[in-house]
């Protein structure tokens, strides 16, 4: 998704409602009765709208007898809506997850279980970019979605800035680090008089320009999620992210790198002024030098800003190497649609031989990515490969999935989330946040779980 979005808490009414789907009597959630129709929930931008659209016309030539009825709203991204949709017996018969809810909805037997699908069709899952699939099976191996695509966590750079400062470009390959990152952003920063955040003259009230952006200041995974993981960090780690890491030494220095670089360096956006505009607004327009993104804002410059001089460098290293944050778009089957073999067939379709040029993502099917449908695309940056495609690979690379399905309630009120709010606008260190977090308030939550 364009940003990942925060998750709230399953209803008691709602849980009942898809227990009984889980239970086998799902196919009434469904308002399909047609079996030449199928109907297809979607979201995002307009140009979204219409990259789905345009990669399934190859599945309505090839079935010239079955409609797709594409349905616009926020099922999908936003996983109460969909219960809202299942509730009311109007369900769509396939639909776009994310990462960050897939495996709720598994959990809750709303996807349908694709692995005979796969044998018939002989897809293999050998074709798919492994760190994205493996992301998206279960604890026995099964696959209840297939990747549309993927977004990468990378920086992108105003060039022009970089050479009023008198700074060489990132490395396209990630090969700096986040002390680097961090004199840059110093540098790059500027008040009304020109003085950069290095100097003693600096007035950090009257900054005109700001070195870096990171989506931190929205208290967001994909912002602080990266910085972490390259440092040895985590707030949720381990093979099914459900062991506490928020009070681990390493992940309280990253955030308090973070918090120093908006409230100690005024070299960042702050929440407030994420408030006032966001940040990645204030990058596109030509305000922030540096900002850690994904590949939307590719798109956003093409249509808010074309002249501006930019490329991207993939994500700096940290104490313990490079990393980022992948988030996949999921095609996945209502399993109570009553056209299971259309709808699975069209999942397989999107996310095979239709995958490419759907959303802005990266395609994880074969070597899509480095063809016309993304890298070799017109107006795409000349790192992006480097940037975009590669850190995929990186062995400290992780997708923001939820296997535990705990996230919901670790980030809220009831976990880090006030910790989190006083870090970021600076009322508290990492230290004072943080420390001791995970005795006295994740690990009851995990152990609640069940976990």
């Amino acid at each position: 998704m364009r940003q990942m979005i925060r998750r709230t808490a399953v209803a008691a009414i709602a849980a009942a409602s898809l227990a009984v789907l889980a239970s086998g009597c799902g196919a009434a959630g469904s308002s399909s009765a047609d079996g030449d129709t199928l109907r297809v929930a979607i979201w995002g931008v307009n140009s979204d709208i219409d990259s789905i659209k345009e990669a399934a016309k190859g599945f309505e030539k090839d079935h010239p007898d079955v409609k797709l009825k594409f349905e616009v709203g926020d099922c999908g991204p936003d996983y109460a809506a969909c219960k809202k949709l299942i509730a009311g017996k109007n369900m769509a018969d396939v639909l776009v997850a994310g990462s960050w809810n897939y495996f709720d909805m598994v959990k809750d037997g709303v996807l349908t279980d694709l692995t005979d699908y796969l044998d018939t069709a002989g897809i293999s899952t050998d074709d798919f970019t492994p760190t994205v699939i493996e992301a998206l099976k279960d604890g026995e191996g099964k696959l209840f979605g297939l990747p549309m695509g993927f977004n990468t966590q990378s920086l992108f750079y105003n060039k022009d800035m970089f050479a009023a400062a008198g700074l060489e470009e990132p490395p396209a390959d990630g090969s700096y680090t986040y002390d680097d990152l961090r004199e840059w952003a110093k540098l790059l920063t500027l008040d009304a008089n020109g003085n950069n955040a290095a100097s003693a003259d600096f007035d950090p009230e009257s900054v005109t320009q700001w070195g870096y952006y990171n989506r931190v200041a929205l208290a967001g995974e994909p912002g602080y999620g990266p910085v972490l993981a390259a440092n040895g960090g985590g707030v949720l780690t381990g093979p099914e992210r459900n062991e506490c890491s928020i009070d681990d030494p390493n992940t309280i220095d990253a955030f308090q790198y973070l918090q120093d670089l908006m409230w100690k360096d005024h070299s960042t956006i702050t929440p407030q002024l994420e408030q006032e505009e966001p940040g990645y607004l204030r990058w596109v327009k030509g305000q922030v030098a540096m900002q850690q993104g994904s590949h939307e804002q590719v798109n956003i410059v093409a249509e808010q800003n074309p002249d501006l001089q930019y490329d991207l460098a993939a994500l700096p290293a940290g104490t313990e190497g490079n990393a980022t944050l992948l988030q996949i778009h999921v095609w996945a089957a209502y399993s109570g649609s009553p056209n299971q073999e259309l709808a699975q067939e069209l999942v397989g379709y999107m996310s095979t031989e239709g995958s490419g040029k759907q959303m802005g993502l990266i395609p994880a099917y074969q070597d899509r990515a480095l063809g016309e449908d993304f890298a070799l695309a017109p107006g795409e940056p000349s790192n992006v490969v480097e940037a975009q495609i590669t850190p995929a690979s990186w062995p400290l690379t992780y997708v923001n999935v939820d296997p535990s399905n705990l996230w919901a309630a670790v980030s809220g009120q009831d976990g880090f989330g006030p910790g989190m709010d006083e870090l970021i606008t600076n009322r508290k260190t990492a230290e004072e946040a943080f420390g001791g977090l995970c005795e006295s308030t994740i690990d009851p939550l995990i152990e609640a779980s069940g976990q």
